[in-house]
C-alpha cells in the first residue's frame, strides 16, 4: 500500500490549525512582538498561507530543490508542537519554548525528513538574539528565519479585510522590524515579492484555491508505505491524547483492541495494521473541539453536545484528504454511527456500516467504559460488557461485532 506523503503532510497540516482554532479561544497572554495582539487570529489557513510565504521566499532567494522542500515540509508542520500544549496558545510566551522543543522531539519520529527538527526548534528565533532560546543572527537556520517571517506575517494578516487594505500596514510592519526580529536580507526579499500584486491575491484567496499552494509546492516524490504511515499515526494519536486529561491513552488502547479482534477475525496483515491506524486516528477531529467542552466534568448542554458530536466529521475532513486511505478514513470516522440509524454524523444505518465499522464502534465503547477518567474510574470488563449486551437490546450496535470482542478479550487473557 502506498499513501501520498505530501496529501498527507497537508492533511496534518490541516488538523494542526483546527487544533489552533480550537485553543486560542483561551488564550489569553500573547507573544509581546511589537505590541501586536495575535489573539483574535483566525488559525484556519495558518499552516496553508503560512507555507505559500515562506515558499515564495524560497524562491526569491533561489534555494536549491532539497531546501526548498524542507522549507515546505517545515512551514507546514512548525506548529506540530502546539498541539500539544492546547490549553493556551502557541503564542503564549510561556509556551514558545516549550512548543518549540515539543514540535522538535516529534518531528525526530517523523519517518522521512527527520532532519528538520532543529528548523521547528527554532522557527521562533528572532534575529538580534531576543528570541524564545537566544539564538543570534547566522546562527539561526535560514529556512527557520524564513519561517519566523512568514508565521508572523500570516499572523498580521486578516482574512475580514482584503488583501489591499492591509498590505501597506503589514509591509510597514516587517520594515519596522529590521535588524530585530528579520535580518535587512530578509525585510529586503520579503519587500521585493511583497511589490508584485499576485503575491497578495494568493494570499487573499489561498482559503479556497489549493492549487494556489499546489504551483508553487516543490515535488516531494515520495509515496509512504503502510508501517511509515503508522508512525505517523502514533504521532498525531498522541497529540489527540494529550489534549485532554479525559483521553490520556484512548487511542492507543483501541487501536490496539481493534488489531487484536482483526488478528481474531482473520484479516490479512495489512488490513490488521490498517484497522490499529484507524484506531489510532479516529479522534483526530478532536483537535478541532475547545477543551472547555471536552474537559467538563458534567453533563453537556444541547450546543456542547452539538460541538462534541462534529469531530466524527472533522475526523473524516482530515483523513479525506489523504486519497490512498479512504478506507481507514471510513472505519475511523464512523464509530459512532448506530445500526438503527440514530448515531452521528451521518446517521447511517446496519445495512451502510461495514464490519470494520462495527467493529471500531464496540472497541471504541468498551475502551472508553473500561478506562480511567478524571471524575472516575473505569469500569471492569464484565460491567461494560454488560452494558455493550444492553446496546444490542436497543438495536444500537452489532451482536457478531461484540462477540468477537469478546472472544478476543478471553484469548488475550482480560477476561
Amino acid at each position: 500500500m502506498n499513501i501520498n506523503l505530501d496529501k498527507t503532510i497537508r492533511a496534518m497540516a490541516v488538523a494542526l490549525d483546527l487544533a489552533q482554532i480550537s485553543s486560542v479561544k483561551n488564550a489569553t497572554i500573547v507573544e509581546d512582538i511589537s505590541n501586536v495582539n495575535f489573539s483574535k487570529h483566525n488559525y484556519l489557513n495558518h499552516s496553508k498561507r503560512t507555507t505559500y510565504i515562506a515558499l515564495k521566499l524560497g524562491e526569491h532567494f533561489n534555494l536549491s530543490e532539497i531546501t526548498m522542500q524542507k522549507l515546505y515540509i517545515t512551514a507546514l508542520l512548525h506548529d506540530i508542537g502546539a498541539a500539544n500544549s492546547l490549553k493556551e496558545s502557541h503564542i503564549s510566551n510561556t509556551f514558545v519554548i516549550e512548543h518549540c522543543k515539543k514540535g522538535s522531539e516529534i518531528i525526530k519520529d517523523f519517518p522521512v525528513y527527520s532532519n528538520i527538527s532543529p528548523l521547528i526548534l527554532f522557527h521562533h528565533e528572532n534575529f538580534d538574539g531576543s528570541g524564545a532560546m537566544g539564538l543570534k543572527g547566522d546562527e539561526i537556520p535560514f529556512v527557520s528565519q524564513l519561517i519566523r517571517l512568514s508565521d508572523l506575517v500570516e499572523l498580521l494578516y486578516s482574512e475580514k479585510s482584503p488583501s489591499h487594505v492591509q498590505k501597506n500596514s503589514i509591509i510597514e510592519w516587517v520594515k519596522s522590524n529590521s535588524n530585530s526580529i528579520f535580518s535587512q536580507e530578509l525585510v529586503d526579499g520579503f519587500l521585493y515579492i511583497a511589490e508584485i500584486d499576485i503575491f497578495w491575491f494568493d494570499i487573499e484567496n489561498i482559503s479556497f484555491m489549493d492549487f494556489i499552494l499546489d504551483n508553487i509546492s516543490p515535488k516531494l516524490g515520495i509515496s509512504l508505505d503502510l508501517f511509515q504511515f503508522e508512525k505517523i499515526a502514533y504521532i498525531l494519536a498522541s497529540i489527540i491524547d494529550n489534549k485532554s486529561a479525559f483521553t490520556a491513552k484512548h487511542s492507543r488502547g483501541i487501536a490496539d483492541l481493534a488489531y487484536m479482534v482483526s488478528k481474531h477475525v482473520g484479516y490479512s496483515d495489512e488490513k490488521c495494521l490498517q484497522m490499529k491506524i484507524a484506531g489510532l486516528l479516529h479522534d483526530i477531529g478532536k483537535l478541532a473541539i475547545p477543551n472547555s467542552i471536552l474537559d467538563k466534568n458534567g453533563s453537556l448542554t444541547e450546543d456542547e453536545f452539538s460541538i462534541i458530536k462534529s469531530h466524527v466529521y472533522f475526523t473524516k475532513v482530515i483523513l479525506d484528504r489523504i486519497e490512498d486511505i479512504r478506507e481507514i478514513s471510513d472505519w475511523a470516522s464512523n464509530h459512532h454511527e448506530k445500526l438503527n440509524g440514530n448515531g452521528y454524523p451521518r446517521k447511517l444505518d446496519a445495512p451502510k456500516l461495514s464490519e470494520e465499522c462495527r467493529i471500531m464502534c464496540v472497541c471504541d465503547i468498551y475502551q472508553a467504559l473500561t478506562e480511567d477518567r478524571p471524575y472516575r474510574s473505569g469500569l471492569n470488563s464484565h460491567r461494560a460488557l454488560a452494558i455493550l449486551d444492553g446496546m444490542i437490546d436497543d438495536g444500537l450496535i452489532c451482536n457478531d461485532a461484540l462477540n468477537k470482542l469478546k472472544t478476543t478479550l478471553v484469548e488475550n487473557g482480560f477476561i
